[in-house]
């Protein structure tokens, strides 16, 4: 008998969804924990960064304001939260090609920020994709874009407990021809931070290429291939290690999802063509010997990414995480099943064989998955956040309502 998840759907607030600000996979994170409390960060309906906390397990939020209104009309400029290893809230917000915007919590636990302040104060005037990431040993990074799509660098900071330091400026560099777009950073139980990312030539989405991965086991200061040679940094597109070849024209997306298994194993997730020229969910996995890609996805209709801006694509880009076990589940949404949203689930070692259950049971619009890490790492339940919104192509808003978020919890299948 096929194995179901439990899943549980608990309301946040009414929120912006005219586009997808609220919902890119790419917010690092909209949902994060710390000593078993529960944190958001979103727009509200008039496009003020709102801030909430909960008990994890609990129904009701208390709600602060930050006092800010975001640029709404560009989905780029979503709400970034961290939570560093002292309990000190972090938040990045409202960025595209734009100088840093940048608060921390006064006192651990705390939704009160202090004023806007540099990081490091260098690279600081044209950023894009803020995230935070948190590591087991206690390491919290900063990473971020200097530049723009096609003309851009990886740039990473790491947070010393009193400040911010840089650690690379760039540690991925396009020379000035391309730009990298990484996937959601992971990290491994022992600490080590990895990076997966795509090149873009120019703004137009059809020049992603081949997916690249590189890892670093001293925290940020040297990077590594999976055969144990060392990179010269910064990263350039000459030197990469590619994981899943992918020439210009294949419908790749970028700004995908990673995970880092309990061996230490990489996991990528995003979409591109197959050999009939359909667009699938792809995993990548490092299975200590070479890289394996399998389908997630058995979709039958083509589309094509094409332009700049934020797109409208039928397909969501996909989040990823890993059981104790070794099972994979990869959470996304496509409208050629319905639009909701769907998690599929392989077990090791082959991933293979999937298999798939819609875990809501109304449709999400143009969402994109992503997920609390503490929440998963202390508890293997999935809290993701969820919302219906809309988009148009090329950063047009459209004229959808505020809608409800939620956090809907899933449970792992039984016999995982």
């Amino acid at each position: 008998m096929p194995r179901q998840m439990g899943v549980e759907l608990v309301p946040v607030a009414e929120v912006f969804a005219a586009n997808q600000v609220n919902a890119t996979v790419f917010r690092q994170s909209p949902l994060c924990s710390w000593a078993g409390r529960q944190y958001a960060g979103f727009y509200d309906p008039a496009g003020e960064i709102m801030l909430a906390s909960r008990q994890r397990d609990a129904r009701t939020w208390t709600f602060r304001p930050l006092g800010y209104r975001g640029v709404m009309r560009d989905a780029h400029n979503a709400v970034s939260l961290g939570i560093s290893r002292e309990g000190l809230l972090h938040i990045a917000y409202d960025h595209h090609g734009a100088r840093l915007h940048y608060r921390r919590g006064i006192a651990p636990g705390e939704m009160r920020f202090g004023p806007e302040t540099p990081m490091t104060g260098h690279l600081e005037e044209h950023v894009t994709y803020p995230q935070f990431v948190a590591s087991p040993d206690g390491r919290f990074y900063f990473v971020y874009r200097d530049g723009g799509s096609g003309n851009g660098d990886l740039c990473l900071n790491l947070w010393t407990g009193e400040g911010w330091q840089v650690l690379r400026h760039p540690l991925i560099s396009g020379e000035g021809r391309c730009n990298p777009y990484w996937w959601r950073p992971g990290v491994g139980p022992d600490g080590s931070l990895h990076l997966a990312w795509c090149w873009r030539r120019t703004g137009d989405a059809r020049t992603n290429r081949d997916v690249c991965y590189a890892v670093s086991r001293d925290g940020g200061h040297s990077w590594l291939r999976t055969d144990g040679s060392p990179y010269r940094l910064p990263i350039t597109s000459e030197q990469a290690e590619v994981a899943d070849p992918v020439p210009e024209g294949q419908n790749l997306i970028n700004q995908c999802s990673s995970f880092v298994d309990g061996l230490g194993r990489p996991h990528l997730v995003h979409y591109r063509n197959d050999a009939e020229g359909i667009p699938q969910i792809f995993h990548v996995h490092f299975d200590g010997v070479a890289w394996r890609a399998a389908p997630v996805s058995a979709r039958t209709q083509p589309f094509s990414l094409a332009g700049g801006g934020t797109l409208r694509p039928p397909l969501s880009r996909p989040d990823v995480v890993v059981s104790s076990g070794g099972t994979a589940y990869v959470i996304y949404r496509d409208d050629e099943s319905g639009g909701r949203v769907r998690v599929s689930w392989a077990d090791a070692p082959e991933y293979r064989i999937w298999s798939h259950q819609d875990v809501t049971d109304f449709p999400v619009g143009a969402w994109e998955p992503s997920h609390d890490p503490v929440a998963w790492q202390d508890e293997q339940h999935l809290d993701l956040w969820v919302q219906r919104c809309e988009q148009g192509d090329h950063e047009v808003t459209t004229d959808l309502r505020a809608q409800q978020a939620y956090v809907l919890r899933v449970l792992p299948a039984a016999g995982d």
